[in-house]
């Protein structure tokens, strides 16, 4: 038996292994090559994005920024009118400080007493002679009643008589203060008074004679002829009388007079 050469063995071997691997080989190839191209499509896209991302963002901001310089010369024009304002209010402070403190010398200059000023306003308590008047109402229907006219008209005749102080009930009357009748009964610096009306007044010797002439006393003999109102006086040489609560002595407006040449 003849034996064939050893060189056809090789090259039958050689041909069986590249048809066996050649198509393995290939595949393998293309697929490594894959994953690597599709690397590099995501990388673009994603450049791409930030890209976009990047140019709308400078876009907006050149948008905006025209309106952010026009509110912040808005804020510093509104602070500057502000502190102007403050400046204006500040030099008026100071002007009418510098009129209070004139005027405090120019009285104190004066001769003034300010405690006899202080008790003419009703400031102050009042001390001295003067006259106790006692009031009830009579019992002959309404009309007998005692009014909040009848106690104004009495006491503007002790004013009209040289009263210097008066108070009704305790209750100072002062230039601010109301006698008015509300609900039942009347009230003076808005406080309810109960009867016996007991009216304090301050004044000279005669102070009695000359209210009971002038015609605040003739009004209230009527009314106790009339209506049967009783009254009576009593002089008394150290009365007192209380100063007008606080809040009957606050001005809420004032208006200057002029100069008489």
């Amino acid at each position: 038996m003849t034996t064939p050469p050893s060189g056809g063995r090789d090259a039958e071997a050689l041909l069986d292994q590249l048809w066996r691997t050649a198509l393995d080989d290939d595949y393998y190839a293309v697929r490594d090559r894959s994953p690597r191209r599709y690397s590099r499509v995501l990388s673009g896209v994603t450049l791409l994005a930030f890209g976009l991302l990047i140019s709308t963002a400078a876009v907006q901001t050149a948008t905006d920024q025209p309106a952010t310089d026009l509110e912040r010369a808005a804020l510093i024009d509104d602070i500057e009118a502000r502190e102007e304002l403050v400046h204006r209010q500040r030099g008026r402070v100071e002007e009418l400080t510098a009129e209070v403190e004139a005027l405090r010398e120019a009285a104190a200059g004066t001769d003034v007493d300010e405690r006899a000023a202080a008790v003419v306003a009703a400031d102050e308590p009042a001390v001295g002679p003067g006259i106790v008047i006692t009031a009830r109402s009579g019992d002959r229907g309404a009309s007998a009643q005692i009014s909040d006219l009848d106690l104004q008209l009495l006491v503007n005749g002790l004013w009209y008589a040289g009263a210097e102080a008066v108070a009704i009930n305790g209750q100072r009357i002062g230039s601010m203060t109301a006698i008015r009748w509300a609900g039942e009964s009347v009230t003076v610096n808005y406080r309810t008074l109960n009867e016996p009306y007991k009216i304090t007044a301050i004044g000279p010797p005669e102070l009695e004679e000359s209210w009971t002439a002038n015609p605040s006393g003739r009004h209230w003999q009527h009314r106790s002829d009339a209506s049967g109102v009783s009254w009576d006086i009593v002089t008394d040489d150290e009365l007192t009388v209380p100063a007008v609560p606080r809040a009957r002595l606050s001005l809420t407006h004032a208006t200057s007079m002029e100069e008489v040449p």
